[in-house]
């Protein structure tokens, strides 16, 4: 994909604001990823947790190495014009907007489920929350992969919901697996990113 062509796929941003955005984006989205697989290990007896922490690390290491490698690409790109910086500037905003949309949408969800009867169903609301909250992110950063990994997390909290409610296994092992597949969705996401590294 050349350089104008990607500056065309987010509007008005130019490559370089773009990559710099996939780069923090792919950071924060594996080091997310890290705190689901923390969770998820909670339930697993400590030999489990060892393999699955050292599977996890071979992972997390190369998209971390890979994002930086992209926020540094993202310097040497031509600054970008002021009408490059006014288009930044607006989906910064709808960021910052849709992040505090999702601060209210967790506190109310946490609220609604304050029962102790309910509170197994605390970690799918998250993680339906978060996934909803990527939805609008693939819209205005214009990166089809968030609408993917939003999609993921929501189906995975209502597989989650089903399945305490079925009784089928104990809450504490449906959530814990729910919580590292939510890591492995975050973590291709963040690998999605990383592939638009140019050579």
């Amino acid at each position: 994909m050349s350089p104008d062509s990607r500056a065309d796929e987010a509007g008005a941003r130019s490559t370089g604001q773009i990559l710099r955005s996939r780069g923090i984006g792919a950071q924060i989205g594996t080091l997310i990823g890290v705190g689901w697989m923390a969770y998820g290990l909670i339930w697993f007896p400590n030999f489990v947790r060892i393999v699955i922490a050292l599977l996890g690390a071979t992972i997390v290491i190369p998209l971390l190495l890979g994002s930086n490698r992209l926020i540094a690409a993202s310097r040497t790109m031509p600054a970008p014009n002021p009408a490059q910086l006014a288009g930044s500037r607006r989906v910064w905003i709808l960021f910052w907007l849709n992040f505090a949309l999702e601060i209210v949408l967790l506190n109310i969800a946490i609220n609604l489920l304050q029962a102790p009867s309910l509170r197994i169903y605390w970690i799918p609301a998250i993680s339906f929350v978060v996934g909803l909250h990527f939805l609008p992110m693939g819209l205005f950063f214009r990166v089809p992969a968030h609408l993917i990994c939003g999609a993921a997390m929501m189906a995975v909290a209502v597989a989650a919901t089903i399945m305490i409610r079925s009784g089928i296994l104990l809450p504490p092992a449906i959530t814990a697996v729910e919580g590292l597949i939510n890591a492995l969705i975050l973590w291709l996401t963040a690998a999605n990113a990383i592939r638009s590294l140019p050579d």
